[in-house]
Order: structure tokens, then C-alpha cells, then sequence
């Protein structure tokens, strides 16, 4: 079932494309400025986690799911899921704008994640138009979407759009501005705290980079400075493309990238006019009266470090 979501390029194979611009950095971050992004970043998600252990449960932001290849005789393992209370980030703004599945799909693979009330962001090498989409609303409803059209855009980077918008219980997610390397640490040894996904539903620690301009990096082994700890980091696996990496600020997730390889993905921040560019043509062509675009995460309570 694998081979019917995804193309035959694998995030393992992705992986040797891009691996060569980041290596394991063992040590954390040092000499934090307390104004700083960074620095938000760190001990945001460091408090969210305070009263737990970073156990599996912890990480699951689902109750009454299970990981299966949903079809007509098991598709309970999809419906029937509502929210986790026992999610260490339970409650925070944008979790309901990446959708929870597919019908015939596997698990959580391939998913998708809603940038506006009607455009989603995804990686070009999964599939994810050949399926029914089911996103789970803040009220536990489960939102059945289908797409009418995909573009790419580049660096694996592409644009889908949905028969009907999403309301607003399940909403959109905003996106880290153009300017975000503005504000974060791009040292070769600058480890910032961020918040991955993967396929069994789990959100945890994603220690990033934010060196190479084109993408950015993650390695499990790491740790930002008054971060999370190892314990709250996964390793990124085969399957887990199209998995948004996001940043969280305040109680509010902000999408940055997608899992594209093992070990990154691509800035989206990079790409915004193209982004958006790619957003009204699908609107444009298929006969909608609304013409979305991308909703950038103001950084302007935050210092500029460059």
C-alpha cells in the first residue's frame, strides 16, 4: 500500500541528496540570549512538556486511533479518533490543519496540512489526491475532503486544493515569514527547538537547522539549549514524508517545512511568492470566488539577531 501513496522516490533515497549538508552536532547551543526567538522556542516547548515524561503516550495527540490501511471493513480506526487529553501539546492552535488520514491509505503517511480554509501544503513526491482526506475538527468531527487539483512548486515543494473550504474548527495554520533567518541562530552549531511529526501520530522534539538557507535540518541526537530533551526527540523513518515540521510560538503552531528526508526538508520560508503564486492559480482555475494566500507568523515582537 506504501507504493500507492508515494512515487519511487523514498525519504530514504531523498536522504542522500541532502545529507552531506548537515552532520550530528553533539553539543547544545550555548550562550542564549533571553529576548531572543531562540530562545522562546526552547523554553515554550520545554514548559508545555513540564509534568511530563516524554514517554510514547505523551507524544500521542490521538486517543481511539490505530495505524492501519483504512478501508471499508476497518475504517473505524480513523473515525473513531478524538483528540488526546493526555497530549503534552493539547489544546495548541493548528494541530486540526494537518488531516489525520485517508481512506485507503496507510496510517498517518503522506498527510497533508491546510494553509488556508482551502489549500493545503504537502511534499511533491507523495500522493495524497487519489484518497478521501480526513481531518478531525476541534469539537472531535471528523471532515471529509477530497482534492480537485495539485501543482508543484519546487524543492519537493506542492500545492493542493480541497472541493469545499475546511471550517474553521479544523482552520489553517500560518506559515514562518520570509524573513524567519532573521531572527533564528544559523551557526554551524545553533540548534533550534522545534516540533516534528511522524506517521504513528506522534509530535515531539525537532532539534533544527537553520544554516543552510534552501533547507531546513534535523538531527534526533541534538538538543537546544533549555529545550527539550533527547528523550522528546524521534527519529524521522521511511514513511514519515509530507510530515509537517513547525516552530511553536506562544500556543500557536507555525508550519516551516515538511519532512522530505530522514534528516530535512525544504524552507518554506523561501518560498512564499511562489507559494502563493501557485495558491491563486488553483483558485483561479477551478472557478473560485475567494482567492487565499498564505498568512505569514508576524516575528516583530522578537529582536532581529542578523
Amino acid at each position: 500500500m506504501i507504493s500507492r501513496i508515494r512515487k519511487n522516490v523514498t525519504i530514504a533515497a531523498a536522504a542522500l541528496v541532502i545529507a552531506s549538508l548537515y552532520v550530528t552536532i553533539s553539543k547544545a547551543q550555548s550562550n542564549v540570549d533571553v529576548r531572543t526567538l531562540s530562545y522562546h522556542l526552547a523554553t515554550n516547548a520545554a514548559g508545555h512538556a513540564k509534568g511530563y515524561s516524554g514517554t510514547y503516550d505523551d507524544m500521542l495527540e490521538l486517543s481511539h486511533w490505530g495505524y492501519a490501511v483504512y478501508s471499508d471493513t476497518n475504517l473505524f480506526h480513523l473515525t473513531n479518533a478524538v483528540w488526546s487529553t493526555n497530549f503534552w501539546l493539547h489544546g495548541v492552535k493548528g494541530l486540526s490543519a494537518t488531516a489525520i488520514g485517508f481512506s485507503n491509505g496507510m496510517g498517518g503517511q503522506g498527510l497533508i496540512t491546510m494553509v488556508s480554509p482551502r489549500h493545503y501544503l504537502f511534499s511533491s513526491h507523495m500522493h495524497p489526491e487519489g484518497y478521501l482526506t480526513a481531518f478531525l475538527d476541534t469539537n472531535n468531527v471528523i471532515c471529509w475532503r477530497r482534492t480537485l487539483e495539485r501543482v508543484e512548486v519546487t524543492d519537493d515543494i506542492a500545492v493542493g486544493i480541497l472541493n469545499a473550504d475546511l471550517p474553521a474548527s479544523v482552520g489553517y495554520i500560518p506559515v514562518a515569514p520570509a524573513n524567519i533567518l532573521n531572527y533564528l541562530p544559523t551557526g554551524d552549531s545553533d540548534v533550534v527547538q522545534g516540533i516534528g511529526m511522524n506517521q504513528d501520530m506522534r509530535i515531539f522534539g525537532q532539534p533544527m537547522f537553520f544554516r543552510n538557507g534552501p533547507y531546513i535540518g534535523w538531527n534526533n541526537l541534538n538538543v537546544a539549549s533549555y529545550g527539550l530533551g533527547t528523550n522528546w526527540n524521534v527519529k524521522i523513518r521511511s514513511g514519515d514524508s509530507s510530515g509537517p515540521e513547525r516552530l511553536l510560538i506562544g500556543d500557536q503552531l507555525v508550519l516551516v517545512t515538511h519532512t522530505l528526508a530522514i534528516n530535512a526538508g525544504p524552507n518554506y520560508a523561501g518560498h512564499i511568492p511562489a507559494i502563493n503564486e501557485k495558491m491563486h492559480y488553483l483558485s483561479t482555475h477551478n472557478h473560485l470566488r475567494s482567492d487565499y494566500q498564505l498568512t505569514e507568523f508576524s516575528l516583530k515582537k522578537w529582536p532581529a539577531v542578523h
